[in-house]
């Protein structure tokens, strides 16, 4: 639980960081948030549970899926002419998908230690 509880604070601290010094604002609107939160549950479900933790699909059927699904997003952004394709918005979803895939995994990790428990 430490470790998880650390790495959470440790990624908001390191993403209120990264968003004052490439995005220059420390709060998101709630467009940015959205593109934001689809960057990280990508990492945290597709890489960090079902494939790191769980061993469900392999490393590169899990890059491939979560490669699509970041594509699909950055096109609905260029469309939309919201962000374009800015090293800091890229750098910034790598961020999200890096720290959702930590996440996942040590949240899998540690709900299945505490079945075990039980």
């Amino acid at each position: 639980m430490k470790m998880l509880v650390s790495t959470f604070i440790i990624g908001i601290v390191l993403l209120y960081f990264l968003n004052i010094a490439l995005l220059k604002t420390p709060i998101l609107d709630l467009d940015w948030s959205i593109h934001a939160s689809i960057r990280f549950l990508s990492g945290f479900i597709i890489l960090g549970v079902s494939c790191f933790y769980a061993g469900a699909v392999t490393f590169r059927k899990a890059l491939y899926i979560t490669a699509c699904i970041i594509t699909i997003d950055y096109i609905y952004d260029y469309y939309t002419q919201e962000y374009r394709f800015k090293l800091e918005i890229i750098l910034h979803g790598i961020f999200m998908i890096i720290w959702g895939a930590f996440l996942g995994y040590l949240t899998a990790k540690y709900i299945k230690a505490q079945s075990v428990r039980s």
